[in-house]
């Protein structure tokens, strides 16, 4: 008998139906892009939406064994373009995910991470440190714009998921 938890597949369920709210709420609010804000000295709203999706795909790319692209690679512009950047690390996780086995997922990788040097982690670490990354910075994101006051209107819990019942 295996033991009961949240599945792999459940959180990336949950990463994308999160990060597809926030798509439609900055479509219809683009100035808050510009918002200053100071979480990972991004400067603005905009640079954390780049970090929190630099992280993805380049964590994304890490598990499929392809090259990492540069941060400085990866573009911060329109908004359409930092979500196709989202979008390319969701591909990259389910394909990963569709491949992987107990093995594959607990074999450890080194990775050169920006801010903390060289790691060492399983796969498994890995991808739900994806998951954790980004569900922390929608978290973080929320008050900053709460406080510029911009409110959003949706649950951010996980217990509001639609990934689970």
């Amino acid at each position: 008998m295996s033991a009961p938890g949240v599945t792999l597949l459940e959180l990336l369920a949950d990463n994308e139906s999160t990060t597809q709210k926030w798509h439609t709420w900055f479509a219809a609010n683009p100035s808050a892009l510009e918002l200053p804000c100071s979480i990972y000295d991004s400067g603005t709203v905009r640079g954390l939406l780049k970090h929190t999706f630099a992280v993805e795909l380049r964590h994304s790319q890490r598990l499929m064994d392809h090259p990492v692209t540069a941060y400085d690679a990866i573009p911060a512009g329109a908004l359409q373009q930092l979500f196709d950047v989202h979008e390319q690390a969701i591909r990259n996780l389910r394909q990963f995910l569709a491949g992987a086995d107990m093995t594959a997922l607990e074999e450890i990788v080194r990775l050169q991470t920006v801010s903390a040097g060289t790691l060492q982690a399983s796969r498994r670490k890995l991808f739900v440190h994806i998951m954790f990354h980004s569900m922390r910075h929608w978290a973080q994101l929320s008050t900053v714009l709460r406080e510029a006051g911009m409110k959003t209107e949706w649950h951010k819990d996980f217990l509001f998921s639609e990934a689970m019942v």
